[in-house]
């Protein structure tokens, strides 16, 4: 199981979270599970996390997903576990046409897409702003895919990917009150001077929605672990992006989310320093499916990413690029350093930054952005991604 969580961003999430932990449940699970600490999303927005993180997918011009029906034909952990026998399905409290979401999930064949249009009459709405509300809180989501999700340990497998919709602007919550004084009190908890809490004040319904995901997620595990399948579950969860609406401490943390690997099957935890990104979830995942339980799998790929990094040490084997909206896409990482715009960043642990200056490294990330720069372009003119054998061969639609 994937659970995405809308905004769910380092600088607010786990130990040593620098605008203080207001995620308790979701640090519990980093400690027990395995978790990537410097992490990061491939974009800005929720518009690039379903190819990113799904299928390791370049971006095109405005986004893989933008180009709607002209999607190339492509693979991704959805098709290739659902030609492996896998059931599939996507969850969403908002509406799965929002950014061609559906048309996504459509091309890769998902079994079941569930989103504001199925919920039945008994669930709650977001409160809605200006007549407009984005749909059901991360609370109903989790409830109504537990309500509709046979508990019995799947067979075949199944794949199931949650996103949520709370942490988004304008972060309305029905239990408003609750979280207000769940705010003042985390403040507190966490030692903060008045001067402090005056200034945290300015972003309480951020941080009330935040730590009502936290409870939401909280309520979710101890529900699931009632279920059969519970113990045969693996989960992965990761933000989209890092919520923006809360002020950034430097150029890269509009990508920096954690990510947690759990499940009652673990024998133990681990924490990694080491760089990695959405890029890299769905080939390691993979991989470790092909060892371990011998599924078939292509032997070519489109992935953008070469597998999860797991030293425990801060470094950077990776160089990507990262989109932070659909027609702004200037930062591309490299070894130890970022490049955003026409300014060059070395990254530290924590994902630090520092603006340096050296113009040998400046031009060989420059060169490097420009070579995939040209290469994405290629996606607008019905390029392929895969040779079509191995489309035809493993992409249930092309059957």
């Amino acid at each position: 199981m994937i659970i995405i969580v809308e905004g769910l961003g380092r600088a607010f999430t786990n130990e040593g979270a620098y605008l203080g932990n207001f995620t308790p449940f979701v640090d519990s699970l980093a400690n027990k599970g395995l978790y990537w600490k410097n992490f990061l999303s491939a974009g800005g927005r929720t518009f690039a996390v379903l190819p990113s993180l799904m299928g390791s997918l370049p971006f095109g011009k405005n986004g893989f997903l933008e180009q709607g029906q002209q999607m190339p034909d492509h693979l991704s952990l959805f098709s290739l576990l659902k030609f492996n026998g896998y059931k599939t399905s996507f969850y969403y409290g908002g509406d799965a046409t929002f950014d061609n979401m559906n048309l996504f999930l459509q091309k890769n064949s998902v079994d079941e897409i569930r989103d504001l249009k199925s919920f039945s009459a008994g669930y709650l709405k977001l409160p809605a702003e200006n007549g407009f509300s984005w749909g059901y809180g991360d609370q109903e989501l989790y409830k109504y895919y537990l309500a509709n999700r046979p508990s019995k340990a799947a067979k075949p497998a199944e794949l199931n990917v949650i996103l949520t919709v709370t942490t988004h602007n304008p972060f309305l919550i029905n239990e408003q009150e609750k979280y207000n004084s769940r705010f003042e009190q985390r403040m507190t908890e966490l030692g903060f001077d008045e001067a402090k809490k005056d200034n945290y004040r300015n972003y309480k319904k951020q941080y009330g929605t935040i730590l009502y995901a936290d409870d939401a997620l909280r309520s979710f595990f101890n529900n699931y672990k009632k279920r059969e399948d519970y113990a045969n579950t693996i989960f992965v969860i990761t933000g989209d992006h890092r919520m923006p609406e809360i002020p950034m401490s430097n150029k890269i943390d509009r990508y920096h989310v954690p990510l947690i690997i759990y499940s009652p099957l673990l024998k133990r935890s681990a924490q990694f320093a080491s760089i990695s990104t959405h890029f890299d979830v769905t080939p390691s995942l993979l991989a470790y499916l092909q060892s371990g339980y011998g599924i078939d799998l292509p032997g070519a790929v489109s992935w953008l990413g070469s597998g999860l990094d797991t030293a425990r040490s801060f470094r950077n084997v990776h160089s990507y690029p990262l989109i932070q909206t659909k027609t702004e896409m200037v930062d591309f990482i490299h070894g130890a350093y970022h490049l955003n715009g026409t300014s060059l960043y070395q990254i530290g642990d924590n994902m630090q930054e520092e603006l340096v200056r050296d113009e040998v490294s400046y031009e060989r990330i420059k060169n490097a952005f420009e070579n995939f720069k040209r290469k994405n372009a290629g996606l607008g003119t019905k390029a392929r991604v895969l040779p079509p054998s191995v489309i035809l061969k493993y992409l249930p639609t092309k059957k």
